[in-house]
This record gives structure tokens, sequence and C-alpha cells, in this order.
């Protein structure tokens, strides 16, 4: 009996394992060719139950760890990976990837407390739920663009540098499009005033990670120096 149990969970996650490779294209062709609805349909499939929700994408969180993942292993292929230049405990390929997941999470978390903010909703596990789910959707498609600058800016050639550059620039215009988009919506504000929002958020996102990676910098060296 336990056997047969064991063959069934084997089972069930081969066939979880092959449907990501099917619905995480089709889920980053639709967060880039309709951002938006893919936002407001993150808000939806929660209400359903839970056996039926993103029954044809996958679940936000998971879309953006498994774009954090493979940048992740387009990093490591390429010949000008140097994770040796990483703190100790981020030359670990697990512990480097998970660190990843945390700081790229800060954007979704942050721009969801600011509309809740906005909106003088108040903060509970509920209520940030679906705006958080819909950050992740959108933030997804930008780690791969952050992977791809990492990337090109370790190859040290000018062209590569300006290429980085370049796709840096399309891909934080585009993000903030969004996001301002986001805010008018669901603020129903003004351009202006829901662009001040969507960059403030973002800056205070940004800030907020640079802030954390300094701290552990700091508290590595403080370390190595004991």
């Amino acid at each position: 009996m336990d056997f047969m149990r064991l063959l069934k969970s084997l089972e069930e996650l081969l066939y979880e394992v092959m449907v990501m490779l099917v619905f995480f294209p089709r889920t980053l062709y639709l967060t880039i060719r309709h951002p938006q609805r893919m936002m407001d349909y993150a808000d939806t499939e929660l209400g359903d139950v839970q056996s039926g929700q993103y029954s044809d994408t996958l679940s936000p969180p998971l879309f953006l760890m498994m774009c954090l993942g493979l940048s992740h292993l387009i990093e490591l292929a390429l010949p000008v990976s140097d994770l040796g230049k990483l703190p100790g405990f981020l030359q670990d390929t697990q512990n480097l990837l998970l660190f990843r997941v945390f700081m790229f999470s800060l954007l979704p978390l942050v721009l969801s407390l600011r509309l809740l903010n906005k909106l003088g909703i108040a903060l509970d596990r509920e209520t940030l739920r679906p705006i958080f789910y819909s950050q992740c959707f959108i933030t997804a498609p930008i780690t791969l663009v952050v992977g791809t600058v990492g990337v090109l800016w370790q190859i040290g050639n000018a062209t590569a540098a300006q290429t980085a550059l370049i796709i840096l620039a399309g891909g934080s215009l585009w993000y903030l499009w969004q996001e301002m988009l986001w805010f008018r919506a669901k603020l129903g504000i003004g351009y202006v005033a829901a662009a001040a929002n969507a960059v403030g958020a973002t800056l205070a996102a940004i800030i907020l990670i640079i802030v954390t990676l300094l701290l552990i910098g700091f508290a590595l060296a403080k370390e190595n120096q004991t």
C-alpha cells in the first residue's frame, strides 16, 4: 500500500514538472503580451477554490521563482560566470538562488504595501495576498532582464556593456509603465500621480534591497575580521 502511494506521488510529481515546461513559456508570453490583464487575473484566481486556481498558467510566486531559476541557470552555464567573488555563503548555488528570490520578492512586497496604504485598507494576510500575487507576475520578467544584463556586463567588452544598458533601460521603462497603469487603474488617479506612486514605490524597494545588501556585506566583513 505504501509502495502504491509512493508511485502515485511520483506520478503526480512527474506530471507537475512536465506541466511546468508547458505553462512557464505560456505564462511568460501572456505576462509580457498582456501584463495588466495578468495582474487582474491574479486577483480573480484567488477567489476560486484552491484546486481550480491558476489551472491554465503558473501561480505568480512560482512563476517568479522559475524566472529567477532560469536566469540563474543561464548564468551558471556561461563561462563568464564567476561566483567565486561572492561572499562564502552565497557561493553555494542553493543559497544564492534563495537569496535572489528574497531580494526580488521585496519589489512586489513594497509595491503591494504602497497600494494598500493608498487605498486605506487594513494590512493582513488576506488583503496583502492578491496584490502581492499581481505584483509577482509583473516582477518575474524583470528578473530575466536583470539576469541578462548581469551576464552581458560580465563579458567585459564595450558592445556587451552597451547592449546591457539598452536592455536594462527598456526593461525598466516597461516595468515602470506597467506599474503606473496599475496604480492609475486601482486608485482612479491621473497619469502624473500614478507615475509618482510607481517611481516612488519602486525606488523605495530598490533602496531597501541596497540597504539589505550593505548590511549583509557589513556583517560578513565584520565576521572575517574576527
